[in-house]
């Protein structure tokens, strides 16, 4: 009798659990962003829309420039990115990976950096490209995939969503 109450729990687990549906939402990092003026010898940041619950800030420090992903109404960070200063953001979006409409993790596509040639820089020679697959509240993920990969774009959306899986 216990034998046939325990089957019929699991039984009902599996058949009552819901599965997810991943999807992809993009961003712009060069269209409908506010800037933020800088005071006291501070760059101007970009403030840009993200996917629902995130805000995408753009920022510049002393030797790099900062991506990163923020959750709206808490101080909650996530760095997507480091990059040098002549990164082309006008043909760059964000990838966001969404779970049942919520986001997880986010995609973006930036670039290798070789050694730097002197001890005072702080990047190399661009060397090639790689999607940076970052995870948001909840999912820890930090991976990337080269982007001369066959398919590293559902390579990398496949890292992802595995990565949600696992934390779920």
């Amino acid at each position: 009798m216990l034998l046939a109450f325990l089957t019929g729990a699991v039984f009902a687990q599996k058949t009552t659990s819901a599965k997810t549906r991943f999807t992809s939402m993009y961003t712009s990092l060069d269209k409908g962003c506010k800037t933020i003026h800088g005071s006291n010898g501070t760059d101007d940041a970009f403030i840009c829309k993200g996917a629902p619950g995130y805000k995408v800030n753009e920022f510049s420090a002393a030797a790099a420039s900062y991506i990163g992903a923020e959750l709206k109404g808490t101080d909650e960070r996530f760095l997507i990115a480091t990059i040098d200063f002549d990164f082309d953001y006008s043909k760059t979006k964000l990838e966001w990976r969404l779970a049942n409409g919520k986001p997880f993790a986010v995609i973006l596509r930036v670039p290798k950096y070789g050694d730097p040639a002197s001890s005072d820089q702080y990047f190399g020679k661009v060397i090639g490209y790689k999607l940076a697959i970052i995870g948001l509240k909840g999912v820890t993920i930090d991976n990337s995939v080269d982007a001369k990969t066959a398919d590293a774009n559902a390579r990398a959306r496949e890292i992802a969503d595995k990565a949600y899986a696992d934390h779920h």
